[in-house]
């Protein structure tokens, strides 16, 4: 059976309303200027043990900066899966919006993490659909899920990265041992 996608737009509107995302429309998006975003690719998911999340690492293409971000397990499982090309026993909801845009004449063309305030990241889905260009806000969980699934380029605000990024001087800090307690308590030691 074929499905002839109706006029563009119209049927694209109450799918992503009844899936949780705002939808806004205009005739140019209000993607980032090249020099304010730097692109990513997804290095992994790792599972904390101790909490119901998990943490999606992306890396600045080109250099050594990784930005960390906290995802749900579930999320970060798809987004392994989607990593690992593996099988799935079922389909996910990003399988369903990806086969929705596909369907309505639509194509991810990237997704971008603008900001993050409180350690809550916001990012955006950008759309074109024949001559329009969408926009879609969602968790960058979903966001990320989404562009493995279509193929598109990731990228994240300058800002965000400055802000929370971790370069390797960060990173080497963070594998030092934490100071025992009698360190704590006798404060910088000074050598004669």
């Amino acid at each position: 059976m074929h499905i002839t996608p109706p006029r563009a737009g119209l049927a694209l509107f109450p799918l992503l309303v009844t899936t949780g995302a705002a939808f806004l429309i205009g005739g140019e998006t209000h993607a980032a200027a090249p020099q304010d975003v730097v692109e990513l690719e997804v290095l992994g998911v790792a599972p904390l043990e101790s909490e119901a999340a998990s943490i999606l690492v992306l890396r600045q293409k080109g250099a050594q900066v990784v930005l960390p971000i906290y995802v749900g397990r579930e999320e970060g499982a798809d987004i392994d899966l989607r990593l690992r090309r593996a099988p799935s026993a079922r389909s996910h909801a990003i399988d369903l919006l990806a086969g929705a845009i596909v369907t309505l004449g639509g194509k991810v063309t990237r997704v971008e993490i603008q900001s993050v305030h409180a350690a809550l990241f916001r990012a955006r889905v950008l759309l074109q659909q024949g001559d329009r260009r969408l926009e879609l806000e969602g968790r960058p969980s979903d966001s990320v899920a989404l562009a493995l699934a279509e193929h598109a380029p990731i990228f994240a605000a300058r800002k965000v990265m400055a802000e929370v990024g971790l370069g390797p001087s960060d990173l080497d800090r963070m594998r030092e041992p934490p100071p025992t307690a009698e360190e704590q308590k006798l404060g910088p030691v000074e050598s004669f």
